[in-house]
């Protein structure tokens, strides 16, 4: 066991199932993460789930079924593992800043799904945007889309 966590750690073995199947690793450890940030408060919402289904669906362009389908590769994907690192890594190493970025944005979107955002949650996206290598004012930004995609801008509008 530990002479493959260490193959793994030094890049000479890749993570166990992430290769098959029709879904890209980096897609995977995507739906991966934003689970992770759904299940971090240890009470998933079913508009946490909708919104995990959503993300993966309008970003990867993927429709409903195959979205499904790919939340079912994760989900399982999630349970098998300790620690999120292979696919923060996942993500860091298969996409380009700007993309890291957004993909910061999806997992703020899913932590503020329920409304509630809690302590666990904050740190986890604290921690990811580390992991992700997300500069602070990159990573402030993604939480702000993310509360304006939400809807959780008061605008002023309302009073008047």
């Amino acid at each position: 066991m530990l002479t493959k966590l260490m193959a793994l750690l030094s890049g000479e073995l890749q993570p166990e199932g992430l290769e098959t199947g029709p879904f890209e690793r980096r897609h995977i450890a995507v739906a991966v993460l934003l689970l992770e940030a759904m299940y971090i408060d240890h009470r998933a919402t079913e508009r946490e789930h909708a919104a995990v289904g959503r993300l993966l669906h309008q970003h990867f362009g993927l429709t409903e079924d195959v979205a499904r389908q790919l939340v079912a590769i994760a989900d399982e994907r999630f349970a098998e593992v300790l620690d999120d690192w292979e696919f923060a890594e996942a993500v860091r190493a298969g996409f380009d800043a700007a993309e890291r970025q957004e993909v910061l944005t999806m997992l703020w979107e899913v932590a503020y799904a329920d409304g509630d955002l809690v302590r666990l949650e904050d740190r986890l996206m604290n921690r990811l945007a580390k992991q992700l290598e997300i500069g602070p004012q990159a990573a402030d930004a993604a939480r702000a889309a993310a509360v304006a995609r939400a809807g959780l801008l008061d605008d002023g509008a309302s009073g008047t």
